[in-house]
């Protein structure tokens, strides 16, 4: 009885006692339907979460089982691409909410609205006031808009150590990013305390401060290990890599670009690039391949090594951006390929390593050689950029290294955070510095995928078709047969007259990219690949017949179970065949 009026006592003592915060908010393992919230207390406490659709208008909630001074919080059941605010505390009180304590969760993977991402490389120390200088730069930048990812390039902590990570990076942010942006991190050599008993251990704080999607939660291949990870959101495949910790192979403890053959995180790299169906591919990791800031990557062993041996890996799976840290400098590369040895072969040719047509600044602003970069959303090589964005913290760089001639822009005096939309087909970066109270753009590139069309299109006599531009920015429509035609929206529907071809072209106003429509008008479709009668995009006319149709097979079409297909006639290519599934019907000049 004694015990258990003594537990009660304790109970009612630790409700008693003020609770403090001292650290957090902060966002974890988003997805579609689920997000983690995590914080710390000065006593521990049963922690609580409250959440809703409005500010202070909490309908639900979730309560920890157990007393803790770290808590963490699974909201389960939520909606995708939709906004919660929150609250947090106990459950008597609640000690924090907020206008600005809100998540958002992750859009489907169809989404083509804009997604949002800032990502700070070695932000873990503030010299002369860097640190601050950079976030408050990039907080002036955004504004009332949100940021959907908030990504870490490691040397998150310059000391490795908890107190560390409490004064050093959860100070600086907890008050503003921190409390909604979803967070994600890969480790730094600092992260390990360049110690390599800590990194052969794998025992360091970076590991439990931070919940990261080993088990594939948010797409991509489960990991089973936070040292290396992998995760969709919206159309955006992000691989995460860490460069410094070790793994025993064959008896010995090596880094993952040593052995590229039988290292788990380099067989788990290769797994993961090879499945992925995304649009856009992003890697992070560490250690830069190309760098001339205050590390060197024509002396350096790991740097070399990475260039040699995890750079092809990245290349032939089409990865669009590696983004880099350790080098306390801002430098962005064109789009590379095969680059592998010493920037002496750059400087010699450097047509051999830029993919073609890509030698400009990608800037896109209407300057002197700046269009945007093009690429497809194919798994293939077709010119990969890095960027090395390690001086939202630290900053410094070797006055004896002049800047690396593989990279198009370099910011070194001022440090900075390296920002990006990706908004369904078009990429946006963007290096936000400080410049006094307010902020700059110290550089800035466009990539647009799948653009420049060139099609030919036949539709029926009469009817009209809607001509829409494969890409996201400004729009000039011209048509060299009728000078009279103009429109300046991204789609435009047309008439052709009867039997007459005509050619429709639109292009952006900085002329860098154009597609082209022929347009033929005719009294038969055809089609225009192999494919299910029911899919609009094998015709010509990219619609589905109707009985007035006349149609030409030049492909294998199928018509589907317990479907109805119509057509005024069909005349067949030869090698061409209809395929009629269970129960389907076809209805021929009825």
């Amino acid at each position: 009885m004694r015990i258990r009026l003594v537990f009660w006592l304790c109970l009612l003592y630790t409700s008693a006692v003020a609770q403090t915060i001292t650290r957090g908010p902060y966002l974890q393992l988003g997805s579609q339907t689920a997000v983690s919230i995590r914080w710390r207390t000065d006593v521990p406490t049963v922690g609580r979460v409250l959440y809703g659709l409005s500010a202070g208008n909490f309908t639900n909630s979730v309560t920890e089982s157990a007393s803790t001074t770290e808590h963490e919080i699974r909201l389960t059941g939520l909606n995708p691409d939709t906004q919660y605010f929150y609250g947090i505390g106990t459950s008597e009180q609640v000690l924090q909410q907020g206008t600005d304590n809100y998540f958002l969760t992750a859009p489907q993977k169809t989404t083509k609205r804009k997604i949002r991402v800032v990502s700070f490389g070695d932000a873990g120390m503030n010299p002369n006031n860097n640190q601050t200088n950079v976030r408050d730069a990039f907080l002036n930048f955004r504004g009332n808009t949100t940021t959907d990812l908030w990504m870490l390039i490691g040397d998150n902590s310059y000391d490795g150590d908890d107190a560390s990570y409490q004064v050093n990076f959860f100070a600086p942010y907890q008050a503003n990013l921190m409390k909604n942006a979803m967070l994600y991190a890969v480790p730094g050599n600092h992260d390990y305390s360049n110690n390599p008993t800590l990194q052969a251990s794998h025992t360091i704080p970076y590991f439990s401060i931070f919940s990261l999607p080993t088990k594939a939660e948010s797409g991509g291949i489960a990991s089973g290990t936070k040292e290396w990870y992998s995760f969709d959101y919206g159309p955006i495949h992000f691989v995460m890599l860490d460069g410094y910790g070790t793994r025993n192979v064959n008896g010995s403890d090596i880094r993952f670009y040593a052995d590229t053959t039988n290292h788990p995180q380099a067989v788990w790299l290769k797994q993961d690039l090879a499945a992925t169906t995304q649009k856009w591919k992003i890697v992070y990791m560490h250690f830069p391949p190309y760098t001339q800031g205050n590390h060197n990557s024509e002396t350096e062993p790991d740097l070399i090594a990475i260039r040699q041996r995890i750079n092809p890996i990245l290349e032939r799976f089409g990865v669009d951006i590696v983004m880099m840290g350790h080098s306390h400098v801002y430098e962005r590369s064109y789009p590379l390929h095969d680059q592998y040895g010493p920037m002496s072969d750059f400087t010699a040719s450097p047509s051999t390593y830029i993919y073609p047509k890509d030698n400009s600044t990608g800037r896109y602003d209407g300057s002197a050689s700046s269009c945007a970069y093009k690429s497809t959303s194919a798994r293939k090589k077709q010119g990969t950029m890095y960027v090395v964005a390690g001086s939202s913290g630290a900053l410094g760089y070797n006055q004896n290294l002049n800047p690396h001639p593989v990279m198009v822009s370099t910011q070194r005096t001022t440090g900075g955070a390296f920002y990006f939309e990706v908004e369904d087909n078009r990429l946006d970066a963007k290096f936000i510095q400080p410049n006094g109270s307010t902020y700059t753009i110290g550089d800035q590139f466009t990539v647009m995928k799948d653009v420049g069309l060139t099609q030919t299109i036949t539709i029926p006599t009469s009817q009209s078709i809607t001509l829409t531009a494969s890409f996201i920015s400004d729009y000039q429509w011209s048509n060299s047969a009728n000078s009279a035609f103009s429109a300046t929206s991204r789609s435009v529907t047309i008439t052709p007259t009867p039997g007459a071809t005509a050619t429709y072209i639109v292009r952006d106003s900085k002329n860098c990219v154009q597609d082209v429509y022929t347009v033929l008008s005719s009294d038969m479709m055809f089609t225009m690949k192999a494919g299910n009668w029911n899919d609009s995009s094998i015709w010509s006319g990219n619609r589905l017949p109707t009985k007035a149709d006349v149609l030409q097979l030049k492909h294998l079409v199928s018509l589907p179970d317990n479907t109805e297909g119509h057509a005024q006639k069909i005349i067949y290519d030869p090698g061409s065949k209809l395929q009629l599934g269970n129960q389907a019907k076809l209805w021929v000049n009825q």
